[in-house]
């Protein structure tokens, strides 16, 4: 990978283990541990017990990135995509606690997955979403490409959960498609130059 795409990753991830930078900058294991020697020889990040971070040094090159995606993309071209996001941001949010909880007698308990039907109806929806999400996306990426690299995660982690490998929804443990959808919204808000709290306040 580039050590430009690193430093977007890291610059919006703030810190990473190299086993979950890898799928994040669309990379094996090996090709990025490679990078990021030579990122720390160069100043660029720190390695804190196996987890990777950006130096003062590597932030500034990130805001400098982030900067000229602003400039190429435009305020208001960055502003309507976050607001466009946002009704997307509420479905994911329901799909992903609808995963997580369930209400049983009127009460909410965590959901055990035994319930297959309930279960096979959250996946519909999340499957509607992923849909309707990757169309946005496109419409997007024709204004700053290099989003498209969401869309890819987003599309890899799909494909797991349709696989049946579940952790893939919202595992901080893999690159889940929460986690990619974490990543792609706060990367959206600096993009528009707004603040997180402002968001979800």
């Amino acid at each position: 990978p580039a050590v430009e795409t690193v430093i977007r990753v890291l610059f919006v991830k703030g810190f990473a283990t190299t086993e979950l930078l890898a799928p994040a900058v669309l990379s094996e294991e090996e090709s990025v541990s490679g990078v990021l020697d030579a990122m720390a020889q160069d100043g660029l990040v720190s390695d804190s017990s196996g987890m990777f971070g950006l130096t003062d040094e590597g932030k500034a090159v990130g805001a400098d990135l982030m900067a000229a995606d602003q400039e190429q993309w435009g305020s208001k071209a960055a502003n309507q995509a976050l607001d466009s996001f946002l009704p997307l941001d509420d479905r994911m949010k329901h799909v992903v606690t609808a995963w997580q909880m369930r209400v049983v007698a009127g009460e909410q308990v965590i959901n055990d997955h035994t319930d297959e039907t309930y279960d096979a109806a959250v996946l519909e929806d999340f499957s509607e979403l992923h849909d309707d999400a990757m169309a946005w996306l496109e419409r997007l990426r024709q204004g700053l490409p290099r989003l498209g690299d969401y869309g890819q995660r987003l599309r890899r982690a799909a494909g797991q959960v349709v696989d049946r490998d579940h952790a893939y929804i919202a595992s901080p443990r893999v690159d889940s498609y929460h986690s990619v959808w974490f990543e792609l919204h706060e990367d959206l808000i600096r993009l528009a130059g707004r603040k997180r709290y402002e968001e979800t306040g």
